[in-house]
């Protein structure tokens, strides 16, 4: 049986682990990115299609490319995303701009494109938030509410659309490795993970791991499965004490 993805941001960490997971499992990829030499050498690995073009870019369809690339789709999944370093006191207009462009409007043009293909096959759509969304965290507040309106969004859409046989959920990564890179004010060095803690099961959450729960929800093991915000933290935030603010930051 056919089974043909999209994944944006895929040319980098979860979005990476995430189109070499369902390469594994059959899937064909198109792999979405800004950076058309990542995008074409990860395509090109998994023999797959590479879509290049900024999520910011309200003039960037990539289910239109995927779609006439592939002839259909059975599964979306929208992971582009940026993150902004700073608490709420110094998140600047432009940090906002950035944030609500490529986190929540960006992820709604894209859902709202795949509606077609989606209902056409049964598919399904899967948007990436974080456990920020589900907690906020001070110290990247406007990334975190931009991540619990994906969680708002994916909801409203699982209610919409699950008339039309298409099932919308949500991974909610907690700190993963490599860490988040794309910022609104440029890049970060791979692996970055200041301030990080152990969780409770002692190791930090890998691309992978993610994968594997991406994976899972877009497959036939899932088909009742809508409208959820599946935690992958390795436990960080199973209780109030499960991940904490590091010693030397505490107030």
């Amino acid at each position: 049986m056919t089974r043909r993805a999209l994944v944006t941001g895929g040319n980098s960490g979860i979005g990476a682990a995430i189109c070499r997971r369902l390469a594994a499992d059959g899937w064909t990829v198109a792999v979405a990115g800004r950076s058309r030499e990542r995008a074409e050498a990860i395509a090109q690995e998994l023999d797959g299609i590479a879509v290049v073009g900024d999520a910011a870019d309200a003039a960037h369809d990539p289910v239109a490319d995927a779609v006439r690339e592939l002839g259909g789709l059975e599964c979306v999944i929208l992971n582009a995303g940026v993150i902004a370093d700073a608490d709420l006191a110094h998140t600047t207009d432009d940090d906002w701009h950035r944030l609500l462009e490529v986190n929540v409007l960006a992820v709604h043009r894209h859902a709202r494109a795949a509606h077609a293909a989606l209902a056409a096959t049964g598919g399904s759509l899967l948007m990436t938030s974080s456990d920020a969304g589900v907690w906020g965290e001070t110290s990247i507040a406007g990334y975190s509410i931009t991540k619990r309106m994906v969680l708002a969004l994916m909801r409203c859409l699982a209610a919409e659309w699950g008339p039309d046989g298409i099932r919308v959920n949500a991974i909610c990564p907690g700190d993963t490795a490599p860490g988040m890179v794309t910022t609104t004010s440029g890049r970060r060095e791979p692996g970055t993970t200041d301030g990080w803690l152990p969780p409770p099961l002692g190791a930090t959450v890998r691309a992978q791991d993610v994968a594997g729960a991406a994976a899972f929800l877009a497959s036939e093991d899932a088909t009742r499965i809508t409208g959820v915000g599946l935690l992958i933290d390795a436990g960080m935030r199973a209780s109030s004490t499960g991940w904490q603010t590091a010693p030397e930051v505490r107030r």
